[in-house]
């Protein structure tokens, strides 16, 4: 790995990671779209982790039915041809988004019970 490969993987991104998922299909002339918000990505590893694992588990099976488009700023936009694609997109965004948003969780939880231990012991 290069340098600059290893300075980008350290490097945040301006903004958290945000995807906009289109459908485009006959039998949703108006098109549909949803929206995610991924918080927790920020850093280009963090977003290179996600990507690995989605096109892995949504875009390589179904190649030709979706598109997606990456940008520098942390916007990502998909475009689908079926709803059923859609939704299993958005699926695993959000278990991906729970994932990772749930170690933080526990170690919230964690301080919480220190601090009030602490505050226990100095009431006693």
């Amino acid at each position: 790995m290069s340098d600059t490969e290893e300075f980008l993987e350290m490097e945040a991104l301006d903004n958290p990671l945000r995807v906009i998922i289109v459908v485009q299909a006959e039998d949703v002339p108006d098109g549909d779209m949803e929206e995610r918000m991924l918080d927790q990505i920020q850093l280009f590893e963090d977003m290179n982790q996600f990507f690995d694992t989605f096109d892995e588990q949504i875009a390589v099976p179904n190649e030709s039915h979706i598109k997606y488009e990456v940008g520098l700023d942390g916007l990502v936009v998909i475009v689908v041809d079926t709803l059923e694609l859609r939704d299993k997109a958005l699926k695993f965004m959000d278990d991906y988004n729970s994932e990772i948003t749930q170690p933080e969780r526990e170690k919230e939880n964690e301080g919480e019970k220190e601090s009030s231990k602490k505050r226990k012991k100095n009431t006693d």
